[in-house]
Formats: structure tokens, sequence, C-alpha cells
């Protein structure tokens, strides 16, 4: 491999982000496939420039051609619990700044970015809390 020409572009590298379980568990993902378009503008919105953004975009294209939609799903939650990480060592991730986004993905970047949750945990929390809503469903449908 020849040297990099330090006068060239600098060489892409693709977003450093959380890495979540890249098994998501179905219902997680099918719940948040309905939620990927808002999850993504809320997530390239919160690049520094346009530069950043720009980078998230080709990263996100580049993840769901390549490795498929469960991957880009697990990759984007990724990508949006590093945005909160990041905005929370930044002074804080104000309230306004989570708008649009579902409840339940609110509190979950609240929470992480807060530092009162692992990313992790907030993950199976997710998770845990949407099989309890199926498990609840199922029941109720059992009974009719």
């Amino acid at each position: 491999m020849p040297p990099l020409d330090p006068t060239g572009p600098a060489p892409r590298r693709l977003a450093v982000f959380f890495p979540v379980q890249r098994n998501l568990e179905p219902l997680f993902r099918d719940w948040l496939l309905s939620h990927r378009d808002v999850l993504f503008a809320w997530a390239m919105a919160r690049g520094q420039d346009a530069q950043a953004r720009r980078n998230f975009a080709e990263t996100a294209v580049a993840i769901q051609r390549l490795r498929g939609s469960a991957e880009f799903l697990a990759w984007l939650y990724g990508a949006a619990v590093s945005a909160a990480l990041r905005d929370s060592a930044q002074g804080g991730l104000p309230e306004t700044a989570l708008t649009g986004l579902a409840p339940e993905l609110r509190t979950a970047l609240r929470l992480v970015s807060r530092g009162e949750l692992r990313p992790e945990e907030a993950t199976a929390l997710l998770s845990q809390r949407l099989s309890y809503v199926r498990s609840r469903l199922l029941q109720t449908r059992m009974r009719r």
C-alpha cells in the first residue's frame, strides 16, 4: 500500500458510534423501523458541521446497501446514542433537541445523556418494555 499523500484529501472513515447488539430483538427492530426516518433526521442534525452531516449520510447509505436493514437500524440507534452522549459532554442535551422523537426514544436518550443508564441498559430497557407490551397484547387477545 503506497504511503498517504499529506497534501491530498484525508482518508474517509466510518462514523464512530456506540456498538449496540448486532441482533436487536425482532420486536424492537420492527418498532425502530417505524421511527427510522425521524431518528435518522435527529441524529444527522446533531452533526457539528456540514461535513459531519455529509459523512453521516454517506455512512448510513453504505451500511444500508452493504449490510442490510437490520444492521442499519442497529447502527442508527447506536449513532443516536453516541450523539446524545456527545451533546451531554458538550454542556447537556436540551429538552428541545428531543422534540419529534417517540416518547420511548426521548426517555432512553435523556437517561443515557445524563449518565443514569448505560447505553446497553437503555437498549435492554426498550426491548424489555416492548416485550411487556407484546405479552399484554397476547393476553388480551387470548381472553377474547
